[in-house]
C-alpha cells in the first residue's frame, strides 16, 4: 500500500477529495476472484466512496447467488 500511495496523487480515485484518508480497495474483490497483489486491481478511495462501493458490490453478489 505504501509503494502504491507513493506513485499515485494523494487524492480519492473516485470522487477527487483530498485531505482525507485513503483506503486502499481491491477492484474485484478478493471473494470474487480479484487479484491480491496486483497494484492494478488496487484503487485509492476516500472512506465514503470506499463505504458505497463496498455495499453496492456486495449487493451486486448477493443478488447473484439468489
Amino acid at each position: 500500500m505504501a509503494e502504491i500511495k507513493r506513485e499515485r496523487p494523494n487524492c480519492c480515485e473516485r470522487c477527487g477529495r483530498t485531505g482525507t484518508r485513503l483506503f486502499g480497495d481491491h477492484i474485484v474483490e478478493l471473494k470474487d476472484g480479484g487479484a491480491k497483489l496486483d497494484k492494478r486491481n488496487v484503487q485509492l478511495l476516500c472512506g465514503s466512496c470506499h463505504t458505497a462501493k463496498t455495499a453496492s458490490v456486495r449487493a451486486e453478489r448477493h443478488a447473484r447467488n439468489w
